[in-house]
C-alpha cells in the first residue's frame, strides 16, 4: 500500500475524534437526536480547523444503519465504509474552486431530483463555496431554498464574507475556531504514540506553536519532523528543521536595541541572516517573543495565558525585567510595519537594517516628555508676562491721569487769575471817555490781526464788555484741557508702541538657529524656509520675504506656518506672529532699513510736500472764526476793505496807550499757551511762519 499522509490517515471518523469544536458537535448531535436536520448548513472558519471532516462525519451519521447511543457512526456498515473510502453514491463532494460555473450548478440541479441510492439522505458537500460565480450562486439559490426532503447541502468556506447574503440566510451557519495549544499537543502526542515515535515536550511545544491553531498544519509538521530527524524528535532538530531563532539570540538582539548599541545589533543580525534565516521568519519570531515578554510583564507568571513550564516562564520574566513596556511596544510596532514593507520592497535586507538602526538610535521617551514640558512652561511664562505687562500699563495710565488732573487744576487757577485781571481792565476801560472808544476798537482789531498771524490755532476775540471777556476765557480754558488730554494720549500710545516693537537685527541674528530647530522638527519645512529671509518687523509681526521665482517654497512655508511660528516664539520668548510675503515689500510695510516707519497724520504729510496747499483751509478757518468780530466791527462802523492799512495807522496812533498794550500783550501770548508739538503735527508752525513772512513783506512795502 502506498504511503498515506498522517493528516489523511488520522482524519476523524466520528464525533469523538473532532477536537476543539464542541459547540458544533453538540448542535449536530441534538439535530440527529430530535430529527431536526436542516436542508442546508454553512461551515465557516480558518483552514485546518475540521470543516470538511465534520461534514463527512455528519454525512456518515445521517446514513449510518447502526448508529451508536450518542449517534456516533458505527464505521462497520456498508454506508459508513463507502463514505470512508470515498465511493458512496449518496455523498457527493464538489470542489467549487474548479467547478464554479453556472453549467456545473445546472448539472447539480438535475441530479438533485433523484432519490438516494443506499442511505436515507443524499448529501452534497461543496467545499470553498465562496469561489462560485454570482451567476452560479443565483442558479443554486432556488434549489438551496427548497430542495427535496432527502437532500442536505453542506457548504464549507474560509471566507464567509464573499458568500452572498441570500445564500447565507438560507443556511444554518457554524463558525469553526482555531484550536488551542493544549488540544494540538494532545492530538500530536496521540499520533506520535500511535506511530511508535517518542517526542520531547519542548519539541512538541514548538510544533504546536508553529501550527498557529490549525490541526492539519500541526499534523503535517509532525510528519515532516519525523522524516527530518529520522524518528529522533528532539527540540534541537525540530528547531533546526523549522528555521527558528533561539530564545537567547532574540534576547541578545533586544538587549542591543534597548542599550542603543547599533554596531553590535547589526553584527548579530548579520550572523542570523548568514545562517540561512529568512527576514520574514526573523520578524515573526521577534514579534512573537516580544508579545510573550509583554504578557509576562503586564499579567505576571500566574496568569496562565502563556502555556509554558515554570522554568521557561522564569526565563521570560528575567528577560522582560530589563525592558520597559513602552520600549517593547515600539519594537513590535516597528517590526509589524517592516512586515508590510517587505511585501513590496525590492531590497528586504535594507529595510530590516533600517528598522534595526532606527530602533537602536531612537531617542528615549523621557526626552520627548521633557520637550513637551518645556513647551508648556514657555506658554505659562508668556501668559504670566502678558498679565504683568497689563498691570504695569494700568498703573502707568492711572499715574498719567493723576498728573493730568494736577496740570488741569493749575491751568484752571491761572485762568481764574487772568480773568480777575481782565475784569479790572474792563472796569477801567468803561470809565474812559466816549471819544476813546473808537480808538480802543481800532486797537483791538489791530491786536486781533497780529494774534491771528502769530497763532493760527488760537481764536482771539476782543472783549467789548465784562461778559464777552468772561466767555472768551471759558472757551480758551476748554480748548487747553482738550489739547492736554490729546497730548497725554499720544504720549501713552507712543510709549506702548516703542515697547512692543521688535528689532530686525535681533530676528536676523537668531534666524540660523530658527532654521536648525525647524530642521529637527521637519527637514522638508526647513528646506522650504531657507529660500526666505526676514525683511521687516512691524510691532510683533515678522515679515519673511520670498523671491518671485520661489512660489513653491512660499506656498509650502505657508502651509507649515504654525510650526515656524512655534519655533520663533520659543527663541524670541515673545508672542510674535509670522507673515510670509513673496516679491518685494511695499513702502507702507517697510522702508529700506527694514524698520516700519511711524504713521504720519495725513495733515502732516500733506504739509511737508506742499505747504501752500494747507494755507487754503487755514484761511477759510480764519475767516469763519473772525465772522463774529466782523459783525461787531460793522455794528460800530469800523469795518473797511483795507483792514490791514487801518490797523497799521491805528497802531501808530495808539502806541502811547498803556492799557491797550497790556490787553494786546495779554491776548498775544500770556493767557493762551499753545503746545508747539500739536501745531507741528498739523502743519501750524510752518503756515504761521509763512504768513508772518508775507505780512512782514507787505509792511516793508
Amino acid at each position: 500500500m502506498a504511503f498515506l499522509s498522517l493528516y489523511r490517515k488520522y482524519r476523524p471518523e466520528g464525533f469523538q475524534d473532532l477536537i476543539g469544536q464542541d459547540q458544533v458537535i453538540r448542535t449536530l448531535k441534538n439535530a440527529l437526536k430530535n430529527d431536526r436536520v436542516a436542508h442546508a448548513y454553512l461551515f465557516a472558519g480558518p483552514r485546518g480547523t475540521g470543516k470538511t471532516s465534520t461534514a463527512k462525519v455528519f454525512a456518515r451519521a445521517l446514513n449510518c444503519s447502526n448508529p451508536g447511543p450518542d449517534f456516533e457512526p458505527c464505521g462497520e456498515c456498508n454506508s459508513c465504509q463507502r463514505i470512508a473510502n470515498g465511493n458512496s453514491l449518496d455523498v457527493i463532494e464538489i470542489d467549487a474552486a474548479s467547478n464554479r460555473g453556472i453549467d456545473e450548478i445546472r448539472e447539480l440541479r438535475e441530479k438533485v431530483k433523484f432519490y438516494p441510492g443506499e442511505g436515507k439522505y443524499k448529501v452534497y458537500i461543496i467545499d470553498e463555496v465562496h469561489m462560485l460565480t454570482k451567476g452560479a450562486f443565483n442558479a443554486l439559490l432556488k434549489t438551496l431554498e427548497e430542495p427535496p426532503a432527502s437532500v442536505v447541502f453542506i457548504l464549507a468556506t474560509t471566507e464567509p464574507h464573499k458568500v452572498l447574503t441570500t445564500i447565507m440566510s438560507r443556511c444554518q451557519r457554524f463558525d469553526f475556531t482555531l484550536l488551542s495549544l493544549n488540544n494540538l499537543k494532545a492530538r500530536l502526542a496521540y499520533i506520535s504514540d500511535a506511530e511508535g515515535y517518542q517526542i520531547e515536550k519542548p519539541a512538541l511545544d514548538i510544533l504546536a506553536r508553529s501550527a498557529r491553531g490549525g490541526m492539519r498544519d500541526a499534523i503535517s509538521l509532525l510528519d515532516q519532523a519525523i522524516s527530518f530527524s529520522d524518528g529522533d524528535l528532539t527540540e534541537k532538530k525540530v528547531s533546526q528543521m523549522l528555521g527558528r531563532v533561539a530564545k537567547d539570540q532574540l534576547q541578545q538582539l533586544l538587549y542591543c536595541l534597548n542599550e542603543q548599541n547599533t554596531q553590535q545589533a547589526i553584527q548579530l543580525l548579520e550572523q542570523l541572516l548568514e545562517s540561512g534565516l529568512g527576514i520574514e521568519r526573523l520578524s515573526e519570531e521577534l514579534i512573537e517573543y516580544c508579545r510573550e515578554l509583554l504578557l509576562i510583564k503586564e499579567c505576571g507568571l500566574e496568569s496562565g495565558i502563556l502555556e509554558y513550564s515554570a522554568s521557561q516562564l522564569e526565563e521570560l520574566a528575567q528577560a522582560a525585567g530589563g525592558l520597559s513596556t513602552v520600549r517593547i511596544t515600539e519594537i513590535i510596532d516597528e517590526f509589524a510595519v517592516l512586515k508590510q514593507k517587505l511585501r513590496s520592497s525590492a531590497r528586504p535586507r535594507l529595510q530590516l537594517e533600517l528598522s534595526v538602526i532606527k530602533l537602536s538610535s531612537n531617542q528615549p521617551a523621557e526626552n520627548k516628555f521633557e520637550q513637551r514640558l518645556a513647551d508648556l512652561e514657555y506658554r505659562l511664562n508668556s501668559l504670566l508676562q502678558d498679565t504683568t505687562n497689563l498691570s504695569a500699563l494700568n498703573e502707568k495710565s492711572s499715574l498719567e491721569d493723576s498728573a493730568f488732573e494736577k496740570k488741569a487744576n493749575s491751568v484752571k487757577d491761572s485762568f481764574a487769575d487772568k480773568l480777575k485781571s481782565s475784569q479790572k481792565i474792563s472796569d477801567q476801560h468803561s470809565a474812559d471817555k466816549p471819544e476813546e472808544e473808537k480808538s480802543e476798537h481800532q486797537s483791538a482789531a489791530e491786536v486781533e490781526t497780529e494774534g491771528q498771524n502769530q497763532r493760527k490755532e488760537n481764536k482771539v476775540e476782543m472783549p467789548k464788555h465784562e461778559q464777552g471777556a468772561q466767555s472768551k476765557l471759558n472757551s480758551e480754558q476748554e480748548a487747553a484741557v482738550k489739547v492736554e488730554n490729546k497730548n497725554n494720549k499720544d504720549a501713552s500710545i507712543n510709549s506702548s508702541n516703542s515697547q512692543s516693537v521688535l528689532d530686525l537685527a535681533q530676528v536676523k541674528q537668531i534666524w540660523g538657529e530658527v532654521l536648525n530647530q525647524v530642521r529637527q522638527l521637519d527637514i522638508s519645512v526647513q528646506a522650504l524656509l531657507r529660500e526666505g529671509d526676514p525683511a521687516a518687523v512691524r510691532g510683533n509681526i515678522i515679515f519673511v520675504l520670498f523671491p518671485e521665482d520661489k512660489k513653491f517654497h512660499y506656498k509650502g512655508a505657508c502651509s507649515n506656518k504654525a510650526l515656524i511660528n512655534k519655533v520663533l516664539r520659543n527663541l524670541l520668548r515673545q508672542n510674535v506672529e509670522l507673515e510670509l510675503k513673496i516679491g518685494e515689500l511695499q513702502e507702507s510695510t517697510a522702508d529700506n532699513s527694514g524698520k516700519v516707519p511711524e504713521q504720519v497724520p495725513a495733515e502732516s504729510a500733506g504739509q511737508k510736500t506742499s505747504p501752500k496747499t494747507n494755507s487754503a483751509p487755514r484761511t477759510s478757518s480764519k475767516k469763519e472764526i473772525s465772522q463774529p468780530d466782523q459783525k461787531k466791527i460793522k455794528q460800530n462802523s469800523y469795518t473797511d476793505n483795507n483792514k490791514n492799512t487801518k490797523n497799521k495807522s491805528n497802531q501808530s496812533g495808539q502806541n502811547n496807550d498803556l492799557d491797550i498794550e497790556t490787553i494786546a500783550r495779554m491776548f498775544a501770548g500770556e493767557i493762551i499757551e499753545v503746545d508747539e508739538s500739536i501745531l507741528a503735527k498739523r502743519g501750524g508752525i510752518q503756515n504761521e511762519h509763512a504768513e508772518n513772512d508775507e505780512t512782514g513783506s507787505e509792511n516793508a512795502g
